[in-house]
């Protein structure tokens, strides 16, 4: 479930466009540059959003900020489009949205194109932001013959006392890490935030396509090595690992340990278990019968165990067959498919496959774990049961775990009316669930890691 994909298919570029009238449409621009405030509103509550209109090459476009979409996504470079009747046409996170500015006043209102019942937007015209109080600096991370290109944001100001490293999930992709929304979000509290791409991503050298666990591990302390050598000398260096990111740090405590750790759906059984966990709860999510769930755990078992010959390659394209047929394919990400027999043993769940049951029993550092409350791939029940096992009587003091209401494998909840008991209602936005971020926070000064 690509979420990323989901929300950027939202957007239709529109080319800027001056229909109705050279001198008002000029003029129409020279109002829209700077910045804009907004909410969009419906239902009884609204959203905020951050708008900075500017010129590119020869264009106009649009930077779109929704930070309650922070820090999975929540950040759109969208060209605009004025009609012939002077609407200014831009689209959001919700649909295009149809606009009328106020050049007098400096305001703009409109409406959700089709939205039902109604999204109403409104903008005002704000000064330019002050200067940032942080500086954000291209790094560049050694690790044997591998070279991991990142950023480091720092806070100008205060020296921070804590740095975390960021670290992303199983896909095999380039982060936007000089504008990471995770290290927006920390160095606002005076964190120092390390985002880098993964091995064989970006400007990284090195092949993510056949990295090991042990490998991703060795590069996360690697960024912690660097941390160390700072000229600020930090006093307490964590991480924060999202999704198959919670096995990696977990595999690189137990090399060098961090101060903290901070998992968010970050599985807490092993990788087989979280596997066939994830068909279980898949299988109800997508409506499969008992013969097709039969089949995909069928399937899954043979990632882990089949040996890499003919016959068992028949078996797996065999059951892949199947797969389209029962509705299950939806299920396995791209690397769960080998494309010939030697290519078994280079599946990805072979490559990190890892228990990370006895790293846990013997943790003896802070450990924030949060999970979404409808996420099937990590379900929170099985993974929350496993962490209490290795936190007993004592040793709990040391475990925080959340499970955020309503929150998707992306921490995401969905847009929808919310009634309460007197049939009052509002509308919920689509947003990352707000416990998320609290509970960071709450977890960093409740440790003394951050003021």
């Amino acid at each position: 479930m690509n979420i990323k994909t989901t929300i950027t298919a939202i957007f239709f570029i529109f080319s800027f466009s001056l229909g109705f009238s050279q001198d008002k449409s000029a003029e129409i621009v020279e109002t829209l540059e700077g910045h804009w405030e907004g909410v969009f509103t419906k239902q009884n509550s609204h959203q905020k959003f951050d708008v900075q209109f500017y010129r590119k090459d020869s264009s106009f476009t649009s930077l779109q900020t929704i930070r309650e979409w922070h820090p999975q996504f929540g950040e759109f470079e969208i060209p605009l489009n004025i009609d012939s009747l002077g609407t200014i046409r831009l689209n959001t996170g919700y649909g295009k949205a149809l606009l009328k500015l106020d050049r007098r006043n400096l305001e703009m209102v409109g409406y959700i194109e089709n939205s039902i019942p109604i999204m109403n937007v409104h903008l005002k015209k704000v000064p330019d932001p002050p200067s940032p109080n942080y500086e954000v600096n291209e790094i560049k991370v050694s690790n044997s013959d591998v070279s991991l290109n990142g950023h480091l944001h720092r806070p100008m100001y205060e020296k921070a006392r804590t740095a975390i490293i960021v670290v992303g999930g199983r896909s095999c992709y380039a982060g936007s890490t000089k504008y990471d929304l995770t290290a927006k979000i920390l160095r606002e509290y005076g964190v120092a935030v390390l985002v880098f791409d993964k091995r064989g991503t970006g400007k990284s050298t090195g092949n993510c396509d056949i990295a090991t666990i042990d490998d991703l591990a060795s590069d996360v302390l690697a960024c912690k090595r660097y941390l160390e050598n700072h000229p600020d000398s930090f006093e307490n260096i964590g991480v924060i690992g999202s999704s198959a990111g919670g096995w990696v740090m977990l595999k690189a405590q137990e090399n060098d340990p961090f101060d903290f750790l901070i998992g968010v759906v970050g599985p807490s059984t092993s990788v087989k278990d979280q596997q066939l966990q994830s068909a279980e709860y898949g299988a109800v999510e997508y409506d499969l019968s008992d013969a097709a769930l039969a089949n995909l755990k069928t399937y899954t078992e043979l990632l882990f165990e089949a040996k890499a010959n003919r016959e068992n390659f028949k078996a797996i394209n065999g059951l892949l067959a199947n797969a389209e047929k029962e509705g299950w394919r939806d299920l396995l990400d791209d690397t769960d498919i080998p494309d010939s027999v030697d290519a078994i043993d280079q599946l990805w769940v072979r490559r990190h496959n890892y228990d990370p049951s006895g790293t846990l029993k013997n943790l003896d550092v802070p450990l924030l774990s949060i999970f979404g409350e409808k996420d099937w791939i990590v379900p929170y029940k099985e993974n929350i049961e496993a962490l209490n096992q290795s936190f007993p009587g004592n040793r709990k003091k040391l475990l925080t775990t959340l499970v955020a209401p309503d929150a998707g494998h992306g921490t995401e909840v969905e847009g929808k009316n919310i009634t309460f008991s007197d049939n009052n209602s509002y509308w919920r936005y689509f947003r990352i669930s707000p416990q998320v971020t609290i509970e960071i926070i709450d977890f960093l000064k409740r440790h003394a890691f951050i003021e």
